[in-house]
């Protein structure tokens, strides 16, 4: 039952891997800096002084991943495809969609902050933060729906890949925020509440499927049994220890100042990417379905 074709070439490899992995991180950090837009009491010199670099690194990475999903489709038009034939039952047209739509949405915000029109940056930064949610949520879906994958097809996938994007996010925010200086006191207790709240959901996401696969079925037990196999590391040390146990720690005891909010943030960010590349590539081997 537990048996596998090692030879067997999973179809989405690591371009895709690392595309869900920047895509929610990069979109969770700007709607880090966009909240104080529009939620009071969360603004401060540092949020503000965020804006700009934030937006700009958004951008960059929505290339990156731009770049990296028409790698792993092979050619530009099949991303233009889902959009120019929407289909509202499919996950790749409404990720295209939320894509396309995030990106107008920063860059919008980046031209109000630029010049100061404060009028412009509230419902940017609202439709930004909307669909920069979505993003994260739409990665999840995608594999959700994918009724032939059983370690994908739980409800669960989409609440881990936001919670990870939550995470990351804020992992990223922290670093950029130390590197320009602007990692104030009261951006600090900001992110620590968010890394908190952030690794708390994940950690009941993580066991939740953990879980699913040792009493699952036999396609989800054999799952179980590829990752602690070849990707125990990823998963168990770099995943689970690293990514969620070791910020969580931090946060809680330690988490108090800069230096320390920005190593949870990092951990939380490497925990991000390994969990994400490990159920990608698990979801593929088990061979139940053919």
């Amino acid at each position: 039952m537990f048996e596998y074709m090692q030879y067997n070439i999973s179809p989405w490899g690591w371009e895709l891997s690392l595309y869900f992995f920047l895509i929610g991180m990069t979109a969770m950090s700007f709607v880090l800096v966009a909240a104080p837009a529009y939620v009071s009491g969360l603004g401060g010199t540092s949020s503000d002084n965020l804006r700009r670099p934030v937006a700009l690194l958004t951008l960059v990475l929505l290339a990156v991943c731009g770049a990296l999903l028409i790698m792993d489709l092979g050619q530009p038009s099949r991303f233009l495809y889902p959009l120019i034939y929407f289909h509202a039952s499919s996950p790749l047209s409404w990720g295209a969609l939320f894509f396309v739509v995030f990106g107008v949405s920063v860059m919008g915000y980046l031209y109000a902050a630029s010049l100061g029109k404060t009028g412009l940056l509230k419902p940017f930064a609202i439709l930004g933060s909307v669909f920069g949610v979505l993003l994260p949520l739409y990665t999840g879906w995608d594999l959700m729906a994918q009724q032939a994958r059983e370690l994908w097809h739980s409800p669960g996938i989409p609440l881990l890949f936001v919670a990870l994007s939550v995470t990351s996010g804020a992992g990223l925010t922290a670093l950029v925020a130390m590197v320009t200086g602007n990692l104030d006191e009261r951006f600090v207790i900001v992110l620590r509440y968010v890394l908190i709240g952030g690794l708390l959901v994940t950690l009941m996401a993580f066991a939740a499927e953990s879980l699913r696969m040792a009493y699952g079925s036999a396609e989800e037990q054999q799952a179980l049994a590829i990752i602690n196999g070849e990707l125990s590391t990823r998963y168990w040390i770099l995943g689970f220890a690293v990514g969620i146990v070791a910020p969580l720690a931090v946060v809680l005891f330690a988490g108090r100042t800069p230096m320390m909010i920005m190593l949870a943030g990092v951990l939380s960010t490497v925990g991000a990417w390994a969990l994400r590349d490990v159920i990608l590539v698990a979801g593929q081997l088990p061979m139940s379905f053919y």
